[in-house]
């Protein structure tokens, strides 16, 4: 693959910037911040050395039914990952939920409701996928047709959280991710949707 030139910063998360790549509206890349606080660099020297391929490899991992639903990892780095840039049905840019204030679109819930039935199935707590609607996001298929895509599921173990040695335990970490799914729904189903 080519040597991709990084564009303007599209997003921020708690370890990474986000960017997009000129000349492939198509594609983005995360890359470590470069001003990383001491705690932050110790967390992720002691317990997360290879945070980026980790997210390449539980991509790699998912179930078939859920790759749907996640952003799909092209190419990992040490201190880099290559990612798509996800795109609506009228060219322009998929959004996070949190940039929609409510999603009212009965189809977009009913499929997050089916990510989680595929959660449960398979014994999967992401501990980030919900958090602040900022890790999933809308990509409006049609007009009707909406699907949430997780961009962001580095965080699934006791490593995310190393102070909560209860999450050793998987009862634990369900019950983690389902706090952090509830928020998610109180905070951004519409009105006119019903669980």
């Amino acid at each position: 693959m080519k040597e991709l030139e990084l564009g303007a910063k599209i997003g921020e998360g708690h370890f990474r910037e986000c960017y997009a790549v000129k000349g492939e509206p198509g594609l983005c890349v995360k890359k470590l911040k470069p001003n990383l606080t001491i705690l932050q660099r110790l967390h992720l020297n002691l317990l997360r050395r290879k945070m980026n391929q980790d997210e390449y490899n539980t991509y790699s991992k998912l179930p078939e039914a859920l790759k749907p639903y996640f952003n799909p990892v092209i190419r990992a780095g040490r201190d880099y990952l290559v990612t798509k840039r996800l795109m609506d049905y009228d060219g322009s840019h998929s959004l996070p939920v949190s940039d929609y204030e409510k999603v009212s679109n009965k189809q977009f819930w009913e499929e997050v409701e089916k990510i989680v039935a595929l959660f449960e199935a398979h014994n999967l707590w992401f501990f980030d996928a919900f958090q602040l609607g900022t890790n999933v996001f809308v990509q409006r298929l049609s007009e009707d047709h909406w699907r949430p895509v997780i961009v962001d599921y580095k965080r699934h173990g006791w490593r995310s959280y190393p102070a909560q040695l209860n999450l050793l335990c998987n009862s634990e970490k369900k019950k983690k991710f389902y706090r952090k799914y509830e928020r998610f729904v109180g905070l951004f189903m519409g009105d006119t949707v019903s669980r």
